[in-house]
């Protein structure tokens, strides 16, 4: 049997269908962005593969980095290099550029500092989500890169398979690692479009179309740890609102869909972000219960 050629050994005609959309998003990460870009070109497939790519304006030489190997794989590399940082305006590069713009039936997330070393990982996914049409999304471990080394223990996504119930509450997927299905052809859904936690509203959009599957097989991706990143250079109490108001996204979107068991779960956690806003150390079913009699105790006073 003869051996798969790596990505960058590789051609596509352009009408030969793209199986699976690599989605990235970039701002100042050309120190790293040629190791994340050539852990894409490295991958193993006997189907079409595009690197969709969002640079957000960059300052550094990440446009250049992007322009170059675009030229050196123009059928595979589709950059999109926006004028201006639109993600301090709010916008979410992810569903609102790069999502839209992917062709494939697959979509796989990397960001443009994290990366891959395993050159089957497409092709193990993309067959399992073959075989599995009840799957949603498909995912892994990582190991954390920090300036000290890799740290292979660390953990922070789910090891485990996802009941699509549980999917819908958005839990913690290692991102980089994750290949899922591609529902949104149509743009981005009405509420998630700003939702501050893009991978928090993903997971639970995917929800309304199958459960989640951890892959123990898979190899881990490589998740970097540095100053430059986005959500971890955020203080703690930036970070819970950021999270109040995906969740308030999120139950919107449940309710919409009038899936109303997903929207009030969204709501109870929102009721504990809130109370850890204000300083308490409240578990969401006492803030809950105190919320209910407070209500109650209105309305008995009111009375007929």
């Amino acid at each position: 049997m003869t051996a798969l050629r790596p990505l960058s050994e590789r051609q596509f005609s352009a009408d030969e269908p793209v199986k699976v959309s690599i989605c990235t998003i970039t701002f100042n990460h050309g120190p790293y962005l040629r190791q994340t870009l050539d852990g894409f070109l490295a991958q193993r497939c006997d189907f079409r593969v595009e690197i969709v790519v969002n640079d957000d304006a960059s300052t550094d030489e990440t446009g250049d980095i992007l322009r170059e190997y675009a030229g050196r794989h123009p059928d595979i590399v589709r950059p999109i290099i926006q004028p201006e940082n639109l993600f301090s305006k709010g916008v979410n590069p992810y569903t609102c550029f790069v999502f839209p713009n992917a062709t494939g039936e697959y979509l796989a997330l990397c960001d443009g500092d994290d990366y891959w070393d395993d050159p089957d990982k497409l092709a193990m996914q993309a067959a399992y989500l073959d075989a599995h049409p009840d799957v949603s999304v498909t995912f892994g471990r990582v190991h954390a890169v920090s300036e000290d080394g890799i740290e292979e223990t660390y953990k922070n996504g789910l090891e485990r398979d996802i009941p699509a119930a549980e999917l819908k509450n958005g839990p913690p997927i290692n991102t980089p690692t994750a290949m899922f299905r591609h529902v949104f052809r149509d743009g981005p859904a009405q509420f998630l479009r700003y939702a501050p936690m893009s991978d928090m509203t993903l997971w639970s959009m995917l929800g309304d179309h199958g459960r989640g599957v951890f892959l123990p097989d898979l190899k881990p991706a490589f998740y970097r740890q540095h100053s430059g990143g986005i959500f971890s250079k955020k203080g703690l109490q930036t970070q819970l609102f950021m999270g109040t108001i995906t969740l308030l996204n999120i139950a919107a979107y449940h309710a919409m869909k009038e899936d109303h068991r997903a929207s009030r779960a969204a709501l109870r956690r929102v009721i504990g972000q809130i109370v850890m806003l204000n300083g308490g150390t409240a578990t969401v079913k006492e803030a809950t219960r105190k919320a209910l009699s407070l209500w109650s105790k209105r309305l008995r006073k009111k009375g007929p």
